[in-house]
């Protein structure tokens, strides 16, 4: 092959096939905190739940607090009752 040729695939051909490349799907098993109903919502579905939190932000029936810098958010749980 020639020095162009070679050129021309390495930098027009080689870069639009891998940029064409799908990538890879994100697994399905893993839980996404994403998915989950915002934690406000916790209060919804248990009424008789006065505090509740997922370890980043705390919840009463009048409203939430702001989340931390580093916060790693877990499944919400009730803190106090009514």
């Amino acid at each position: 092959m020639s020095l162009r040729l070679v050129a021309l695939l390495t930098v027009f051909i080689i870069p639009v096939a891998v940029a064409q490349t799908s990538p890879a799907a994100p697994d399905a098993a893993a839980p996404s905190h994403a998915s989950q109903k915002p934690v406000p919502a916790f209060g919804d579905d248990h009424p008789e739940c006065g505090e509740w939190s997922d370890g980043c932000i705390v919840c009463t029936r009048d409203g939430c607090s702001l989340p931390g810098i580093a916060c790693v958010p877990k499944d919400p749980v009730c803190r106090k009752t009514k």
